[in-house]
């Protein structure tokens, strides 16, 4: 039976990402699988001999019926000598032997850099909208919050709710926001 290893990890940039797995693999352990979605995900990894160099891209127009034999995977697997490891969550993981020379970043321009990080932040302005759509399901006449007496058992999980939506609200505009930062970092270093 194969050992397995995982780890829960979030990251907020593909490039720190990309470098931790990197990391992982020159400590003798390869990307085999990865789950989880939001609060973090779960990376699986399995021992290997060989040395990787990761890249990962955002690509979540990619189908995912077809993703080995998509134009995109093929481009890049013909071009950089890559292999393609899975596709999860809008992100696309590709790996090259870490002897079989250098894989340099899959973002060559900053145009597509800026395509990547404008596609991130308005998924992080989706979800934060979700989260007020769902603020005002709770906090209406029809969502009952202000009409349920404080000794009722279910204003209390009423209240519970209302602030998970908050935080959860809180943390997509935060991440949103840092999302915005990096586009306008991308467009100052291009003028």
């Amino acid at each position: 039976m194969s050992e397995k290893y995982e780890y829960k990890k979030y990251f907020s940039d593909l490039e720190s990402e990309e470098n931790w797995i990197t990391e992982m693999s020159e400590k003798g352990l390869a990307l085999k699988n990865i789950s989880g979605a939001f609060l973090g995900y779960k990376y699986s990894f399995e021992p290997c001999y060989k040395k990787y160099v990761y890249r990962v891209d955002y690509n979540n127009e990619l189908p995912v019926m077809e993703e080995i034999t998509s134009p995109y995977v093929m481009f890049v697997t013909g071009t950089y000598g890559a292999e393609y490891v899975m596709c999860r969550h809008g992100k696309v993981y590709f790996r090259k032997a870490a002897d079989e020379g250098k894989f340099p970043p899959i973002y060559t321009t900053a145009e597509s850099r800026l395509s990547v990080e404008k596609r991130i932040f308005w998924q992080w302005v989706v979800l934060a909208m979700l989260f007020v759509f769902d603020i005002f399901m709770y906090c209406t006449p029809s969502g009952a919050v202000i009409y349920l007496s404080l000794n009722s058992p279910r204003i209390w999980l009423k209240i519970l709710a209302v602030t998970a939506i908050l935080a959860g609200l809180a943390y997509c505009i935060y991440k949103a926001r840092w999302h915005y930062k990096k586009i306008r970092e991308i467009k100052n270093s291009v003028k």
